[in-house]
């Protein structure tokens, strides 16, 4: 069998590269070890946010000064605070604002982002540059100190603390949208839409925005952990619910005090912050390839 017969038999020859195309894309596999970990922490994360009384049985709240400052034992497995209260209790009790305020911060930063960037993508012109503009300045401003601006402005608060994370990260959402609603503007389809004289809006609806919103949708999920961040460093500062509320970021915060005599009142919750972050940005790393890493 000749080159030519066997290649177009199908069958690859010694050495040969696998064919590929501008349709084909890596074959999806089962999720490995690292993915299937995140998907746990998550699952924890949510099961604590949304059912706190299936993980503990302790009060946040209660206190206890004779077993004040306990190190992690059986009966509390991440201690007690400067005030008997149950570490592990708050840290539970506290993922339900924790989680909540950077999920209505990235469903602001979302939609507001989107918006922005299909209108700007897809009209053009004088509104592109003035929309562009603004996000330019959004993008100069630390993301951090703009919403410390916000907060300040609004009031403190669990939700406007939600707000102002959610403002501060708009700019990100509204850069890849246009760049999307750019490239899908100039497709055959939305140009033939055109011709036909289908209305503008309807053809952003029923077009350009099922085709562009899919790269903000991946990216909402790796601004999710960086909200939570930003929400608990807010919550660290003092800006979250007033005590004794638990938020993650409050509890590091009354911890910083007590590191060289009792370690886990904020080692502990920040290890927890860290591993919800990590599996956040292990999920969407997974999604953005279509399931092909491990």
């Amino acid at each position: 069998m000749t080159t030519t017969e066997t290649v177009a038999a199908g069958v690859a020859l010694p050495g040969a590269a696998p064919a590929t195309g501008p349709g084909r894309h890596p074959a999806r596999r089962r999720p490995g070890p690292g993915v299937l970990l995140a998907f746990a922490v998550l699952a924890l994360a949510v099961l604590a946010a949304f059912a706190p009384g299936l993980l503990t049985t302790h009060s946040p709240t209660s206190d206890d000064v004779l077993n004040k400052l306990q190190p992690p034992s059986g009966a509390h497995w991440f201690g007690t605070d400067q005030l008997g209260r149950d570490v592990f209790a708050r840290v539970v009790h506290g993922a339900g604002l924790s989680l909540r305020a950077p999920l209505i911060a990235v469903g602001i930063a979302f939609g507001v982002g989107s918006l922005i960037g299909l209108v700007s993508g897809f009209v053009g012109g004088l509104v592109d540059t003035v929309l562009m503009r603004l996000v330019d300045i959004l993008l100069a401003v630390p993301s951090l100190l703009l919403s410390l601006a916000i907060v300040a402005a609004l009031g403190f608060g669990i939700t406007h603390v939600a707000i102002a994370v959610g403002i501060a990260s708009v700019a990100s959402f509204a850069r890849i949208t246009r760049a999307e609603a750019l490239r899908v503007r100039a497709e055959p389809f939305v140009e033939a839409a055109t011709v036909l004289g289908v209305r503008r809006p309807a053809v952003l609806a029923r077009h350009v925005l099922p085709h562009a919103i899919g790269p903000a949708l991946v990216l909402s999920t790796l601004e999710f952990g960086t909200a939570i961040l930003s929400v608990s460093a807010l919550s660290f500062l003092g800006y979250g619910e007033p005590p004794p509320t638990p938020e993650w970021g409050k509890i590091v915060s009354e911890g910083r005090d007590y590191l060289a005599t009792a370690w886990w009142v904020a080692l502990l919750p920040s290890l927890v912050i860290a591993a919800t972050v990590l599996a956040t940005n292990r999920v969407s790393r997974w999604l953005d390839t279509g399931g092909t890493t491990r």
